[in-house]
């Protein structure tokens, strides 16, 4: 395993701050995510995660701090240069547009990033091969797929891309327990491929399956950071994150 440096760190978020008008959100959040680790953001709701991915992807600027990618600084660059950069999110929900079919979703994403047909026709025979449920239903509209099966083409479109690293934000809301174990399976072999994730999560179980390292945000601020084994056996966090709910 290659040793956890600042100069093996993918992103680098340094005494952050974000908010919204008048309301702070992000109070000095510093952490580093490192080259192919997969690392869960935990929390409550309100705490900041969702924000933080937005402020990391570009879709929003600190008010102080900063952000760095592979030792550049990306602080407030535009999203859309990001991808490009391969830094990808699938935000929650379901990132799709319901009345084009699976392929024509495809195609759309490789338009914004301005991806020749050679390139296209080789990265969506990687999509098709990790959601073999999308190949066999690519003609079929979004709209008319599974709540899973449209979160599988938003991490789909995202994986288009070929992301060095690779944001998804709530993976598992709304979905079947079934579906979420199908979709854990997906992001183990992204990871496994050497992408370096960062997971929002509410659930602490789902992120234990694929999330080596955790930190847990409470009200904008890094509350712990560290393994996510250790997290589990800190009672008074995993009884927030878990919502009330004991773990199976």
């Amino acid at each position: 395993m290659t040793e956890k440096t600042e100069a093996s760190a993918a992103l680098k978020i340094s005494d952050l701050d974000f908010a919204y008008g008048q309301l702070q959100v992000l109070f000095g959040i510093s952490l580093d995510v490192y080259e192919g680790e997969a690392l869960a953001l935990l929390g409550t709701n309100g705490a900041g995660k969702s924000t933080l991915l937005r402020v990391i992807s570009g879709l929003e600027k600190p008010t102080a701090g900063t952000v760095s990618y592979f030792g550049e600084d990306i602080t407030g660059m535009p999203a859309e240069k990001l991808p490009a950069k391969g830094l990808l999110l699938v935000v929650g929900g379901h990132a799709v547009f319901t009345d084009m079919s699976v392929q024509e979703n495809l195609h759309m994403q490789a338009l914004t990033a301005r991806m020749d047909k050679s390139r296209l026709n080789e990265r969506r025979e990687v999509v098709y091969e990790t959601f073999p449920a999308l190949a066999a239903r690519h003609r079929q509209k979004a709209g008319n797929l599974s709540g899973g099966e449209q979160q599988q083409l938003a991490v789909a479109k995202a994986l288009l891309l070929d992301p060095k690293v690779l944001c998804i934000d709530e993976m598992s809301l709304g979905l079947a327990p079934i579906v979420v174990g199908e979709l854990l399976e997906v992001a183990r072999r992204i990871h496994a491929a050497g992408v370096t994730m960062v997971v929002v999560e509410q659930s602490l179980n789902i992120a234990a399956e694929i999330c080596e390292r955790a930190v847990f945000l409470e009200k904008g601020e890094v509350r712990f950071e560290g393994l996510t084994r250790d997290l589990i056996s800190r009672d008074d966090i995993a009884r927030a994150v878990f919502l009330g709910s004991k773990p199976s």
